[in-house]
C-alpha cells in the first residue's frame, strides 16, 4: 500500500525548568528518595503526517516534537498517545504535561493528536473491518485501531527524517519507547505485542522497534478488544508482551470523569492491574497508589488536579511519585542508566509515598 506524507513545521524554543540535579546513585542522597535528572529547555517543531488506512482514505494525523536543548546526539525518543474516545486535532495540548517532562529530561518527545473521524469515514473503516451492522458501527471505538496504526506511522516517519529529514541524524532509533493514558496507554501496549479482539477478530499491531513501554491507566480485561482467560482458552491479550514495560493506577482510576461520577460499565481500579498480573517476566514493573483521590486523570498529569478537589499537597505528591518512576524506568531501559536501575529495583519509590505506592517488579 502506498504511504502519503506531509510535514508542517514550524519552531519555537521554550524554557524549561533550569537545574543541575542529577540522576541519583543512592537514595539516602536524594530528596525524599525521588528519582531526579538533569533538566533542560526544549524547541518545539510541529508537524503534519498523511497515509493510507485501512479503508483506503488518506488519514491526517498532527504531531508536536519537542526537541530537548542540548548538544547530545542522537536522542533516545518518547511517542506519547493521548486518552479519550473521540480524538484530538491539537497536538501541543495533546499529553502535553508528559510530553513537556520528558523532553525537559532529555527524551526527543512526540506527541501524537489522534484525530477523529467523520461519519463517512467511520462507515468506510466498519466496512473494511467487516462490521456490517449500522448500530455496532455507531458504537466501535475506532480510535482504538486507529491509534496503533498512528504510531506506526510515526515510527516510520522517524525513520525517514533520521535518515533525511529536519532530524537528520539526530534521533536515536535504538533507543525509542511508547507511552500512554487511558486509551493511549492500550495503543501503547498494542505496539508492545498485546493482541486484541475487534468483530470476533483477533489483531496483532506489534511494531518491533520500540524497547520499552508506559501504560498509565490501561484497559482491563473485557474491555476495549483486551482478554483473559477462559473455560478451555488459555491465552490473554497480554501473553506477547517480553519488552519491558511500567502500568500505573491506583485506587481512585475507576475512568470517573468528574472524578467520584462514575459511569456504569467503567475499567475498575483493580481491572486496570490485571494486565500486569498476566505480563511475561522480566522488566514489568506496576506503580500503584493507594488512595482513592488518585483519579484517573490524575495518571495523564491533569494539570486540573486540585480544580477537581484534591488537596494541593497530593496533587504534588501524585505527580512526584509517578514522573520520578516513569523517568527512572525509561533512563534504566532506553538509557541503560545503573543509577536508575538500582532505583527502580530497590523499589525506592515505596520510601518517597511512606509506602503509599505499592510497587511490584518481575
Amino acid at each position: 500500500m502506498k504511504i502519503f506524507r506531509k510535514w508542517i513545521a514550524c519552531a519555537v524554543t521554550i524554557a524549561g525548568m533550569a537545574g543541575s540535579s542529577i540522576a541519583i546513585a543512592q537514595c539516602p542522597g536524594s530528596p525524599g528518595c525521588l528519582y531526579q535528572r538533569p533538566q533542560f529547555t526544549f524547541t518545539e517543531n510541529e508537524f503534519r503526517i498523511a497515509y493510507m488506512d485501512i479503508a483506503g482514505r488518506e488519514r491526517t494525523i498532527n504531531i508536536m516534537v519537542r526537541q530537548p536543548d542540548i548538544s547530545l546526539s542522537p536522542l533516545p525518543v518518547v511517542v506519547w498517545s493521548h486518552g479519550g474516545a473521540e480524538g484530538q486535532t491539537n497536538a501541543r495540548t495533546a499529553l502535553k504535561e508528559w510530553s513537556e517532562l520528558t523532553a525537559r529530561s532529555g527524551y526527543l518527545t512526540v506527541s501524537i493528536a489522534h484525530t477523529p473521524r467523520n461519519p463517512g469515514e467511520r462507515s468506510d473503516l466498519c466496512n473494511a473491518l467487516g462490521i456490517a451492522n449500522v448500530a455496532d458501527c455507531e458504537v466501535f471505538k475506532y480510535l482504538n485501531w486507529d491509534r496503533p496504526h498512528d504510531i506506526k506511522e510515526v515510527l516510520a516517519e522517524l525513520r525517514r527524517q533520521n535518515a533525511q529529514g529536519d532530524f537528520r541524524g539526530r534521533i536515536d532509533l535504538n533507543r525509542i519507547a511508547v507511552g500512554g493514558h487511558s486509551a493511549g496507554s492500550g495503543a501503547a501496549l498494542s505496539i508492545a505485542g498485546a493482541v486484541r479482539v475487534f468483530n470476533e477478530t483477533l489483531y496483532s499491531f506489534a511494531d518491533p522497534q520500540p524497547i520499552a513501554f508506559l501504560a498509565f491507566s490501561p484497559q482491563g480485561p473485557t474491555s476495549e478488544g483486551f482478554f483473559d482467560t477462559d473455560f478451555h482458552k488459555p491465552d490473554t491479550s497480554w501473553d506477547p508482551l517480553h519488552r519491558p514495560v511500567l502500568v500505573g493506577t491506583g485506587d481512585g482510576d475507576g475512568g470517573c470523569d468528574p472524578p467520584g461520577d462514575c459511569m456504569p460499565g467503567g475499567d475498575p481500579p483493580y481491572g486496570r492491574r490485571a494486565g500486569f498480573n498476566r505480563m511475561p517476566e522480566q522488566g514489568k514493573y506496576l506503580f500503584y497508589i493507594h488512595d482513592a483521590d488518585a483519579y484517573h486523570g490524575m495518571f495523564g498529569l491533569d494539570a486540573d488536579c486540585v480544580a477537581k478537589g484534591v488537596a494541593a499537597i497530593k496533587c504534588q505528591a501524585f505527580s512526584d511519585w509517578l514522573t520520578s518512576a516513569a523517568l527512572a524506568f525509561l533512563d534504566a531501559h532506553i538509557r541503560g542508566d545503573n543509577a536508575a536501575y538500582t532505583w527502580l529495583r530497590n523499589g525506592w519509590i515505596r520510601s518517597a509515598s511512606n509506602n503509599v505506592v505499592e510497587w511490584l517488579e518481575k
